[in-house]
């Protein structure tokens, strides 16, 4: 068996922040409902008990929950050995509780835990430096970001691989997939950037977020959404893209992790 952890959720009107060993997997705006699903395997670093933070948040411009604001989740196990994942059983389930006070809630944080059983261990952030020590992190941040700007901007797609290649390593082991898938997922992303997209400058006005333990740092949206947005003059597609960066055990430098 290859085990693929997932939560499945649904959430009506609200901002959520779903977070698995303090690691943001999912965090988006909804202005209605959406259910869907959202593999965990990444956040996973090593087998045993693994912890799960629901941040429920108001929608933006609000400072209130509203009063139909609703959240439930469910961490599922599937086995990915076979040509297609399956579910194999559900392991709890969560729900936010209705609000009877009458009194409009500011926020909403939920918390559950299960175990986790892979096959592997991740080389990844349990070693990385404290970010909270730091006095300079929302310069370096942004710095680094401009960087990362200027690299796809200028074509240096080259660079841009050897940037993302320990995070497309670590994604491989989690979700079990062989040299070839990972190089094709490298690839296929170069393609699609290569066609003419460019990325939007990040803005004062994006939020710096330390997670992971204060090991882990992004820049997002007020929506929630990734602050690093790719656009292409010429169709006017955007490519939203989800990194996470690290300081390495001696570095002064941010890296993707």
């Amino acid at each position: 068996m290859k085990p693929y952890y997932i939560i499945d959720f649904s959430a009506v009107n609200c901002l959520i922040d779903i977070r698995v060993n303090d690691v943001s997997v999912f965090c988006m705006k909804i202005d209605g409902q959406v259910s869907t699903i959202v593999p965990v395997n990444n956040a996973i670093i090593e087998s045993g008990k693994q912890r799960v933070t629901y941040n429920i948040l108001p929608l933006l411009g609000e400072i209130t929950l509203r009063n139909n604001a609703s959240f439930s989740a469910s961490v599922w196990l599937y086995d990915a050995s076979g040509d297609t994942i399956e579910a194999n059983r559900e392991i709890n389930k969560f729900e936010m509780p209705e609000n009877k006070t009458g009194i409009p809630l500011p926020a909403f944080k939920g918390e559950d835990f299960f175990l986790a059983e892979v096959p592997y261990k991740l080389d990844a952030w349990q070693n990385s430096q404290d970010l909270s020590k730091m006095d300079n992190l929302r310069e370096l941040v942004y710095s680094t970001y401009r960087k990362l700007e200027d690299i796809i901007n200028n074509g240096q797609y080259g660079q841009f691989a050897d940037m993302i290649q320990k995070r497309e390593d670590n994604i491989a082991t989690c979700m079990y997939l062989s040299e070839e898938e990972k190089n094709g997922r490298i690839s296929e992303l170069i393609e699609i950037i290569g066609t003419g997209f460019k990325i939007v400058p990040v803005s004062e006005r994006d939020i710096m977020v330390v997670f992971g333990y204060d090991k882990l740092v992004a820049l997002r949206k007020l929506d929630g959404n990734t602050a690093l947005l790719l656009k292409n003059p010429e169709t006017e597609d955007e490519l939203n893209l989800e990194v996470q960066f690290h300081l390495e055990p001696g570095s002064n430098e941010l890296s993707i992790i």
